[in-house]
């Protein structure tokens, strides 16, 4: 630190020129820094804003009391498509069939919600009180919060939390509706992928989980979800145990026992056959038919599968055009997914907007 007496400061001394030119330059970098934090604030202050205007519709350009259909994508660090053969790694999705499913739930969801696309940044600008920054967390604190800033998403806006790799067969408006009508909110069924021996929760072959969820604003239940997991983040150690044991899992599991929520099938999105037995991505990578239930809504692929198993990676850098034109069963759905859809064309008018 540099101090100056009275004297140095009254009489300008030629020998401290240097000292001058470094304070003066501190203090000029100070204040430009404090314009870019404050500008950056009215900033995040406006977007939210504008953002605000629309979702929550008070814009006639959505019209009123439409619900939301919220889709996250993660936007990760991946080698699966080169830039070029010095720039092995890239942040981009990367993954052409997630173009295709999104698009199915736009072609099928559109004339009846907002479909909302969003990644880890929109938390910041859909979420005033949201003061953390999930892009550049470390896992598995980045999994753990992006299921706070879904559920507190769902809190504050309403709507369905819809994976982006659902493959969407019809509308999704019948499901919300028997729920929201009824004044509740509601989860879907998931393969049980915990181990917790207090809760004897390995043989169960699917648990309920929040990955595709609904309600309405402010609803009670979501509430309790969102506090149960600003309560689990709040320990100073967070590690794996929470998804390895399911608390959230078995958080859901206890408010649908005391009639809180509801739970929603595996037959109606696909996780499930006719006969309640589970659809494995081995099935859905084969040609044979799969039997699925009249109530079925889509088809869940399991992208975490397709990219964790060598023998199916493959499948996520696999082109559109050759997602489209391959013979397995789950291209054969993709394709009459998109057929259908463009026959009813005339009748869409799409609410979509990216965050």
């Amino acid at each position: 630190m540099i101090l100056y007496t009275y004297n140095q400061i009254m009489l300008f001394n030629s020998k401290n020129v240097t000292h001058y030119v470094i304070a003066f330059g501190l203090i000029l970098g100070a204040t430009s820094l404090l314009n870019n934090v404050r500008q950056n604030f009215d900033t995040n202050d406006e977007d939210y804003n504008l953002i605000k205007d629309y979702l929550l519709n008070e814009s006639p350009l959505y019209g009123s009391n439409r619900p939301k259909i919220w889709i996250h994508s993660r936007y990760e660090i991946n080698a699966r498509n080169w830039k070029d053969f010095s720039s092995r790694n890239t942040d981009n999705l990367n993954q052409p069939y997630l173009h295709l499913t999104i698009k199915s739930i736009i072609n099928h969801c559109g004339n009846d919600f907002n479909v909302c696309l969003i990644d880890d940044e929109s938390f910041n600008k859909l979420l005033p009180s949201w003061d953390v920054n999930v892009r550049y967390m470390a896992e598995p604190m980045k999994s753990q919060y992006r299921e706070l800033g879904m559920a507190r998403l769902l809190q504050v806006y309403g709507g369905i939390v819809v994976p982006n790799s659902f493959l969407c067969i019809k509308s999704l408006k019948p499901l919300y509706e028997k729920y929201n009508n009824n004044g509740k909110a509601f989860v879907c069924e998931e393969v049980n992928h915990t181990c917790d021996l207090k809760n004897n929760t390995m043989n169960k072959d699917f648990i309920p989980n929040t990955y595709f969820m609904g309600a309405s604003q402010n609803h009670n239940s979501i509430i309790e979800i969102v506090n149960y997991l600003q309560g689990s983040l709040s320990h100073t150690h967070i590690t794996m145990k929470d998804n390895f044991v399911g608390i959230l899992q078995d958080k859901c599991q206890k408010l649908i026992q005391n009639d809180n929520l509801e739970l929603v099938d595996g037959k109606v999105i696909g996780i499930k056959t006719a006969k309640n037995n589970q659809i494995i991505i081995d099935e859905l990578m084969e040609e044979a038919y799969i039997d699925l239930d009249n109530s079925a809504l889509g088809i869940y692929i399991p992208r975490e599968e397709i990219i964790l198993r060598n023998k199916f990676n493959w499948f996520a850098s696999l082109p559109m055009e050759e997602v489209l034109n391959s013979k397995m069963i789950i291209s054969k759905y993709i394709t009459t997914s998109l057929v259908d859809s463009m026959n009813n064309a005339e009748k869409i008018h799409h609410n979509v907007v990216t965050i």
